[in-house]
């Protein structure tokens, strides 16, 4: 986008030597075209003000091109297609600019939003894990188990809504973008690499695997006879 400024800019500073009855006027366009072109080279700087702002600039000029078409036809033999050419080019690649940016501040708000989940994720387990203990302690602590489910069902609604979901794993094919393994039994009923048990959950945020699920996946004896030979 910044070239082709700047390549507009330069066509409009060499219309001025041949056209001193429009100097003035293309004078003033040229000074707001490096205007532009100085705002947009300091990305750092740009909010959405200061795109709207320059979205504005770029029709006004275009509205004074627009008036000037007769004039120009005259004089210039030509140029004036030149320019609104070039004009058209820079607002598509404005509105292009515009797109891009708006969805880096997306993917930017994404990442951190699945930071803070996968940060969350040991505090509901945790929970979990509390739950558990509770169920084996005793019989008066069937309060404290159905305070601390309750917490984690909230919890997990809450993670639900945000975008996290838990990988299915226990019973499906083993997938290696979803599953990692670290153990192996022989199991006969069950097709080979069938994820036999969860030794972790895994989750996913938005359909990206932010945490893979731990598994254990069933193998034919066979299989694991010779793995064991190998060792």
């Amino acid at each position: 986008m910044l070239s082709d400024l700047t390549e507009c800019s330069k066509t409009v500073e060499g219309a001025l030597g041949n056209l001193s009855g429009l100097k003035g006027e293309l004078n003033g366009m040229g000074k707001e075209l490096e205007r532009i072109h100085e705002m947009l080279a300091d990305e750092a700087e740009l909010t959405e003000e200061k795109l709207d702002a320059i979205g504005d600039a770029v029709e006004i000029l275009e509205e004074e091109l627009a008036a000037k078409r007769k004039e120009l036809a005259e004089r210039s033999q030509g140029k004036e297609e030149e320019y609104r050419s070039q004009l058209q080019y820079l607002r598509a690649d404005f509105e292009n600019y515009k797109r891009r940016a708006e969805k880096d501040k997306r993917d930017y708000a994404d990442f951190c939003i699945e930071c803070f989940l996968k940060d969350l994720l040991p505090v509901k387990e945790a929970l979990e894990a509390a739950i558990g203990h509770a169920r084996s302690a005793n019989e008066n602590s069937q309060a404290l188990v159905k305070g601390v489910e309750l917490t984690v069902k909230q919890l997990n609604e809450l993670l639900l809504r945000a975008g996290l979901e838990e990988i299915k794993a226990e019973g499906e094919q083993f997938d290696p973008y979803q599953h990692e393994v670290v153990a192996k039994e022989p199991d006969e009923a069950l097709p080979a690499n069938t994820v036999l048990e969860v030794l972790r959950k895994g989750y996913s945020f938005r359909g990206k695997v932010v945490r893979p699920a731990i598994v254990k996946l069933a193998v034919a004896k066979e299989a694991s006879n010779k793995e064991g030979a190998k060792r």
